[in-house]
This record gives structure tokens, sequence and C-alpha cells, in this order.
């Protein structure tokens, strides 16, 4: 890691964190993120290139959130069309969404979950394939019924040394008032050391997650079409000194 790059951090972190509490920039939970980027003058993008300098990714998080800590989201690697595969093939029909198919659901490589009381999803590494399967088994009959659904170890690789390498986990004090949320970025650590040999260690373990968030957009012109909220590996808070190397900012 360049010292330059983390000298030049430090110093716009700290000058955000003498603001005290800031406005959120937008409704939800993806507003921490989007208000702690524009400050850090960092536009919204969907490379993969860490968001500072090319060098360091950011994630941020409200301080006492019990939430999942997302390490990178991107589609599997097969097969072509993925999300919409995954959401209209096992999705279920959402009141929320005029009917259409969605799909939301967490699990690890340890043990099948339960969805919608009648699908198990289970993450499998194969080593000698070197892929990471996404197995899905029918819980009545206890038949896998799905192993077309994979991340390649290449693909891992590659946006690990991208946007994983290194990253600044910034927590935040939230408050309400009214409607609206409020934030003071109050601390920064460095996590470092997830190389594409630990990931899959960590993975065989249980402690790095999979998340599927697949919706549809109830708007516009692409109403009706897959809208994925972020499906991707995940590592819930209290692991992260298991799956990294934490060093204060």
């Amino acid at each position: 890691m360049d010292d330059k790059v983390i000298s030049a951090f430090k110093k716009e972190f700290l000058s955000i964190k003498k603001k005290g509490f800031v406005l959120s920039h937008r409704i939800h939970d993806t507003g921490i993120g989007k208000t702690f980027e524009d400050y850090m003058n960092i536009l919204e993008n969907n490379n993969f290139m860490a968001d500072y300098k090319g060098v360091l990714e950011l994630k941020s998080s409200r301080e006492f959130s019990v939430s999942m800590m997302t390490l990178f989201t991107k589609a599997p690697s097969n097969p072509p069309k993925v999300n919409t595969y995954l959401r209209e093939r096992y999705g279920e029909p959402d009141s929320d969404s005029d009917g259409l198919k969605t799909i939301h659901t967490t699990f690890s490589s340890l043990k099948f979950n339960t969805y919608i009381k009648r699908l198990g999803f289970k993450l499998e590494v194969d080593r000698k394939a070197k892929k990471i399967y996404i197995l899905i088994k029918d819980l009545a009959s206890e038949r896998i019924v799905d192993r077309d659904v994979f991340y390649t170890f290449d693909d891992i690789a590659y946006i690990l040394e991208n946007k994983c390498k290194y990253i600044a986990y910034i927590s935040a004090e939230p408050k309400k008032e009214g409607e609206k949320e409020f934030f003071h970025f109050k601390k920064a650590v460095l996590l470092s050391g997830l190389s594409p040999e630990k990931f899959i260690d960590m993975v065989e373990a249980g402690l790095i997650l999979y998340d599927i968030r697949m919706g549809v957009f109830r708007s516009g012109k692409n109403k009706g079409k897959t809208h994925d909220h972020g499906s991707g590996f995940r590592v819930l808070k209290q692991n992260i000194d298991k799956v990294f190397k934490v060093e204060e900012i």
C-alpha cells in the first residue's frame, strides 16, 4: 500500500469527521455510502477499480448495525443472463412488485438454507474445477435441482485484486430527525490480506456468505426486467477480523 494514498485518505477523512453530523444524500440503506463518497468527491460507478485513487475500496457502515459488509457484487460467471435465470426460475411472486417474481436469500457453504419452505441454497467450493457453485436443492426430495450457477476462481481473483486488496471501512454514528437521517463519520480502519487462496478458505469455513437480492424494475422503460439490488459475497461484521488484517487508519 502506497503511504501517500493512506496519508491523503486520512487527511480527507479527518476533514469529514470534523464536520460532525451531515445530512444523508440518499434515502434508505445506501445513503451512508453515497454520502461519504460524495464528500470524498467520488463518482458512483460500477467498474472494477477501487474507489479511492484506484487503490482503496471504500465501505461505510452505521455504528451498532448487525448487518453484513459487502465484499463485492458481481453476477456469477455462468450461465448467461444468470440474474434473470435465478429470479425467473426460483423466485416467488411479490405483491410489492405487481406479482412479478423476486428472490432474496442468504446462505453459506456449511449447509443448505431454507428458502420459501421448498428450496435450499448452498455454496460449494470445487478446487479441482476451480469454481464456486451455487447449489440449489429441492427440500422435499433432497435432490440437487441446479448445479449450473458458478463463479470461476479466475473471476474471483480478478475482483479481489482490483476491489478488495485494500479496503477503508468507515463507521458512522447515525441519528434521525423526523424523516431525515444524519451521519457523523467517526472511525476508519484499513482491511487487507484477503488473497484469492484465503477467500476460498473463508468460503469453505462459512465466514464468507452469499446474498442473492434480485428484484424487478417497477416502472419506466425497464419495468418488469430483473433488477439486481447487490447480489454478492458478504461477511458478518463480527467476523471481519477473521477474514482481514485490521489496522486503524
